[in-house]
């Protein structure tokens, strides 16, 4: 199933913040993907799913520098069309964010 597959996908990528920047990019696809199923998440997966959400900010900082490496947030978010409420396509504003907090 489909949203079974993204929901892995997205779980295990969050606990890798040393992949490359195109696999970074592959997990901020499937986190856009499984936001248009979140009705179809149970209460154990949507509780799985925040979880990997704040694995993913801890880890904020890494993914970005490894998009960083390959394209600008940016650019990507313009050529994919992000919705501006899906706050993980905007890494470079988060990274921000925690650094003035420091």
């Amino acid at each position: 199933m489909k949203k079974d597959r993204l929901l892995r996908a997205y779980l295990t990528g969050v606990e890798h913040p040393e992949v490359s920047g195109f696999e970074v990019l592959e997990l901020l696809d499937a986190r856009s993907e499984i936001v248009e199923l979140e009705d179809e998440l149970s209460e154990v997966e949507s509780r799985r799913l925040e979880e990997a959400d704040s694995k993913f900010l801890e880890n904020g900082k890494r993914f970005y520098e490894s998009v960083n490496k390959i394209t600008e947030l940016s650019e990507a978010r313009k050529r994919e069309n992000v919705s501006p409420s899906h706050w993980w396509w905007y890494l470079e504003k988060l990274v921000q964010q925690e650094e003035v907090a420091g």
